[in-house]
């Protein structure tokens, strides 16, 4: 529905193009090529504006195709830890996992990746989340065992390693988790 139709309740009257010498009043005529003359602009002026736009977000997508088979990096950037107390640094938490094999494409910017049989998140994902894996020997994060259909993570705590006060006089401790290694303790706050 055009805003028009939705505004005034029908269709916007049709502009039928001026022909030459279809008035014999001046003034109509020269109205008439005028209106002609705006809706020309107006019509190079939106091609142009749409031209642009699909310019500017053309730029940031790529073309982009896994072969069955390959090993691709899974983003899974929107995944939340969620811990005893909010971190502050969430953007240094791990964005891609893997690699994971690609068994087969859905659709033309789709692909199922072959997960962990422990993964409990849907294995198909869009061709934006993936990212072509370079190299046999490269770094690799595992999908955690505790990871939820939301893409959030429960941890349990495995043992207390430590305490501390911070500079406000707060008390914290060192925590190790069931699912994480050890150079992955975090401190909380009691």
């Amino acid at each position: 529905m055009t805003p028009f139709k939705g505004l005034y309740g029908r269709d916007p009257p049709h502009l039928v193009h001026f022909g030459r010498g279809s008035t014999p009043v001046s003034l109509v005529e020269q109205y008439l090529e005028e209106r002609d003359r705006v809706l020309e602009d107006l019509k190079k002026h939106l091609m142009r504006a749409q031209q642009i736009m699909k310019k500017q977000a053309d730029s940031h997508r790529r073309d982009i195709q896994f072969e069955i088979g390959e090993k691709v990096f899974l983003k899974l950037r929107p995944y939340r830890q969620r811990t005893v107390a909010r971190r502050m640094n969430q953007k240094l938490a791990p964005r891609y996992f893997g690699p994971y094999e690609v068994l087969n494409r859905i659709g033309v910017v789709a692909y199922r990746l072959k997960l962990p049989p422990s993964a409990t998140i849907h294995p198909v994902f869009h061709v934006s989340q993936l990212r072509r894996a370079i190299g046999e020997h490269a770094t690799s994060e595992e999908l955690l065992d505790t990871m939820t259909k939301d893409l959030e993570v429960v941890l349990e705590p495995l043992e207390l390693v430590g305490v501390r006060s911070n500079k406000k006089g707060n008390k914290e401790v060192l925590i190790k988790w069931r699912v994480l290694p050890d150079f992955d303790a975090m401190w909380e706050p009691i």
